[in-house]
């Protein structure tokens, strides 16, 4: 009886689950709007009352008319009353690439499929657009509606916003054959329109047309969606997702050509200026100093990525180390400027006279249409010698013109005998004195011979260069140790203008020669850029091997060719 039961109670079951599980589920397909513009978002829903797995979205016939954003996906199951219901909805934000009538085809949903809607795209529009009541607005502006080709413009967008919105995004203007990109930082205040309080956003765009001619700029386009609130129960209310798709106005925009009449490469502005920011006529060089300059180039109406370089037009013989230029860009008093700062070091081989060039740069005056020049003076600089050749400048002073007396013949000479007598006895006191003094002093040489033989380290050349540069190597400091250095090899090398001639002075190895070119080029490149963190150990290995060990040995060779006995 009881099995009996339990089967009868099945097949009343299954008369109302067999066809639930095998009825096919239902398929609806909506957009928010049926009619707009090309760019414009817009959403697809597509809800089917089931969840199962197999239902699958795939939105790749979307992609020929419309750029496709990764759809949203939710499931929903709810029993109320006693009545059972699933639900998967997908929602998919579209935008139309082209105008006219187009249809969304039918999409597949693993066994199942979407149904087709029509729409109708048109062309963007120059006016603005705004939402419902004026919710959400936008205004356009740029700083100048005519330009010659080279120069930016700015273009301001400010968006009014008076309702609380999700998913806000907004997508740059558009010219063609034209550089955007966003400038600056966007900025935020409150506004009141019409009675109506407005949160307002500040956006800026720096726009660079690369051809002449007349254009249109589009306006960037607002999308997202306002927060509805709608109905469904009397005791229920629903927070739902109005998508909105907000232009401003779009704006004319004439690119003037480079005129016919301007002679040299294109540079266009309302203001350029070359600045010397530090003045070295005012300084004091020698032969060996590392010469710092800082050049500016400031550019009005200009991008920091259009900059034009400078040739400084030195002399090739002269030796110069830049540093990597500097970029920047900013607004002054609301006028765009750009700025190149260059630095370099200058490094003088011989005392006298160096002129630093004249430059000058050509560039059309967009404010005049005239061309103009700026131009940073030619400075001559006195290069002075290093104090040890001043000294031996001194020393090779021209013998000056001597002509002897005439032969005076003197008769008749009377010769005091007693004062004879004292001279002779003061010459001989003399005498023995000197002869003392020699004897000490060949004393006191061979004491200092036996010194230096026995003495183990083999820095013996003790004199003030020798220090300044150890002190130098030891603080790891460029600029000081390339004086010092210089300052000390001079001593034996008269003609040692500069570092760089070292290798035809010191004998060593070649593979000892071309590490130590290598560590001067190194030490000399530090010398131009005091930001750099640079090290002594390696120079001063090869100064102790190859300059402080081989004049110690040449000076202990010279002592034991010529002994004292």
């Amino acid at each position: 009886m009881h099995n009996t039961f339990s089967i009868l109670t099945a097949l009343f079951l299954s008369l109302f689950i067999i066809p639930s599980v095998y009825a096919t589920p239902q398929v609806l397909t909506s957009v928010s709007d049926n009619s707009v513009v090309v760019g414009d978002i817009f959403t697809l829903s597509i809800e089917i009352d089931d969840n199962d797995s197999d239902y699958q979205l795939d939105t790749r016939p979307l992609e020929n008319d419309f750029t496709v954003q990764r759809p949203s996906k939710s499931q929903r199951t709810e029993y109320i009353n006693g009545s059972f219901s699933q639900q998967t909805a997908w929602r998919i934000r579209l935008q139309a690439k082209r105008s006219g009538e187009i249809t969304i085809p039918a999409l597949k949903i693993g066994p199942v499929s979407s149904e087709e809607v029509k729409l109708t795209v048109s062309p963007i529009s120059e006016t603005a657009t705004s939402s419902r009541d004026y919710l959400v607005f936008m205004e356009n502006s740029i700083d100048k509606n005519s330009l010659y080709i080279g120069q930016p413009i700015i273009f301001t967008t400010k968006i009014f916003i008076s309702q609380a919105t999700d998913n806000l995004q907004l997508i740059a203007p558009s010219l063609s054959g034209a550089t955007i990109e966003v400038y600056g930082q966007d900025q935020e205040s409150q506004s009141i329109r019409n009675g109506i309080r407005y949160k307002s956003i500040t956006r800026q765009f720096q726009i660079s047309p690369k051809q002449a001619g007349k254009f249109t700029i589009s306006s960037p386009l607002l999308t997202g969606d306002i927060r509805k609130v709608v109905k469904i129960n009397e005791w229920q209310n629903k927070v739902m997702g109005e998508p909105i798709n907000i232009r401003g106005e779009s704006l004319a925009l004439e690119v003037k050509a480079k005129p016919a009449d301007f002679v040299g490469e294109w540079l266009v502005s309302e203001d350029v200026r070359l600045i010397e920011n530090i003045n070295l006529t005012e300084q004091t060089f020698h032969v060996g100093d590392p010469i710092t300059r800082h050049v500016s180039l400031l550019v009005a109406a200009m991008s920091k990525d259009n900059m034009p370089t400078i040739d400084f037009n030195y002399s090739k013989s002269l030796r110069f180390y830049p540093d990597q230029d500097e970029l920047n860009e900013g607004q002054v008093e609301g006028k765009l400027y750009a700025q190149r700062v260059m630095r370099h070091a200058i490094i003088a081989d011989q005392a006298g006279e160096l002129i630093l060039p004249e430059i000058k740069i050509s560039w059309w005056n967009s404010a005049t249409d005239k061309q103009q020049f700026t131009t940073l003076p030619a400075q001559r600089l006195t290069i002075l010698a290093t104090e040890l050749e001043a000294q031996n400048t001194d020393k090779n002073l021209p013998a000056l013109d001597y002509q002897p007396a005439e032969k005076v013949i003197v008769d008749n000479v009377n010769v005091d005998n007693k004062r004879l007598i004292y001279w002779q006895l003061s010459s001989a006191v003399l005498l023995l004195i000197l002869v003392f003094f020699t004897l000490y002093h060949f004393s006191y040489r061979r004491q200092q011979i036996n010194k230096v033989k026995n003495k183990k380290t083999t820095k013996i050349l003790i004199n003030r260069e020798n220090i300044d540069l150890d002190n130098a190597l030891q603080q790891h400091n460029a600029q000081r140790v390339y004086k010092a250095l210089l300052a000390y090899l001079q001593i034996d090398y008269h003609n040692l203008k500069s570092l760089s001639q070292i290798g035809d002075y010191i004998n060593c190895s070649d593979e000892d020669k071309k590490k130590l070119l290598d560590e001067i080029k190194i030490l000399e490149k530090a010398c131009s850029d005091k930001k750099q963190n640079w090290h002594s150990k390696q120079l001063q290995l090869l100064i102790e091997k190859n300059i402080y060990f081989s004049q110690s040995k040449s000076i202990i060779e010279v002592m034991n060719l010529n002994p004292l006995h």
